[in-house]
């Protein structure tokens, strides 16, 4: 009893002189209502719980302090005879921590038992995620983390800031927990664009009627890949040419013409005394028709098999080059790495401020 007044006192001076308060006056306050519960003045308890509840800043409450007051305020309600107001306090702490259990060696069975029930019956999901993450798209690398207070029905969604849906991650029952995972893509296997979207976390109800709905806004960066260059087509150095000069044919005709006229004439103009013969005039035109037909096979213009199937089999090797540097941009320019940063929950409905 003394110790409860003391500290009762202290709480009493510094709610007296405000502009005093030091960050420890929410604990302070806490610590008078637990000691008031425990000596059963119970209205006492119930107004420094409240009051360490309200505050704020510096003087606010821990996590876990928020938790222990909010158990001990049910409490006090209940012993009060107030089951709404001890039901409305347990069922602030499962909305705050889905995970929360009574302690059962503080309370008694049918304290636990009702806040057991409120649990039960409040179906929320607290949404857990990476502040920033970085990553490939279509690598399922951007993992929320659920905790579910009971079992229900959810819907997790990848939302446009206009509200549209860009992916479904999951619909169905969560007990307990559940760990999702998004790789960045939309529903139609796209990477998303830069821009701001939202994880949104529906819990519904048996007629999958909307209860709660957290949202999470997401801010996506997008870093574009390096593309390879374009591979230079084949140097002339390279190809050889494709068509007969001129040279060789004309080369051909002249020589087998000059000659031909030479078996025939020749002998004529360093003898005079020499008969022209047939078998002169058959060497010599055979000699001319040689040289017309080398003229004819190599004649300018004419292609070059051998030159134009090696030219064909460069080409060829190029284009190979030139697609597979394509299909790789394609690949890379699809999956460009992604920067999500998370923001700030925003609640609508139950437990929403």
């Amino acid at each position: 009893m003394i110790a409860f007044r003391l500290t009762a006192f202290a709480a009493a001076v510094l709610l007296a002189w405000p502009g005093r308060v030091s960050g420890q006056a929410g604990a302070l306050l806490l610590d008078s209502g637990i000691a008031a519960y425990q000596e059963l003045d119970l209205a006492a308890a119930t107004g420094f719980l409240q009051r360490a509840l309200s505050a704020s800043g510096d003087a606010g409450l821990t996590a876990d302090q928020r938790a222990s007051a909010l158990s001990y305020l049910g409490a006090a309600a209940y012993l009060q005879g107030s089951a709404d107001s001890a039901e409305a306090a347990y069922r602030r702490l499962v909305v705050m921590d889905p995970r929360y259990a009574l302690d059962e060696l503080l309370f008694p069975p049918e304290m636990t038992a009702l806040f057991a029930r409120v649990k039960r019956e409040t179906k929320v999901v607290h949404v857990t995620v990476p502040p920033v993450v970085r990553f490939e798209a279509g690598e399922p690398a951007y993992e929320p983390h659920l905790v579910a207070s009971s079992f229900h029905r959810i819907v997790v969604t990848i939302d446009a800031r206009d509200g549209t849906a860009v992916r479904r991650l999951f619909e169905g029952l969560i007990g307990d927990s559940l760990d999702l995972e998004w790789d960045g893509l939309t529903t139609q296997g796209d990477a998303v664009e830069a821009g701001r979207y939202q994880l949104r976390v529906e819990s519904q109800g048996p007629a999958r009627e909307p209860l709660r709905v957290v949202r999470v806004p997401l801010d996506v960066s997008v870093v574009l890949p390096d593309t390879l260059p374009h591979p230079e087509p084949p140097s002339d150095s390279v190809l050889l040419p494709e068509r007969a000069g001129r040279g060789p044919g004309l080369e051909a005709l002249v020589g087998g013409l000059a000659a031909g006229v030479g078996i025939i004439v020749l002998p004529s103009l360093v003898a005079s005394d020499a008969q022209l013969s047939g078998t002169r005039i058959v060497v010599g035109s055979s000699v001319a028709i040689a040289g017309v037909f080398g003229f004819l096979r190599n004649r300018p213009g004419a292609p070059i098999s051998a030159n134009v199937e090696h030219n064909q089999a460069v080409r060829e090797s190029w284009q190979v080059e030139v697609d597979r540097a394509a299909d790789e941009n394609r690949r890379r320019l699809a999956r460009p790495r992604l920067v999500v940063e998370a923001g700030e929950p925003s609640t609508i409905g139950l437990g929403a401020p």
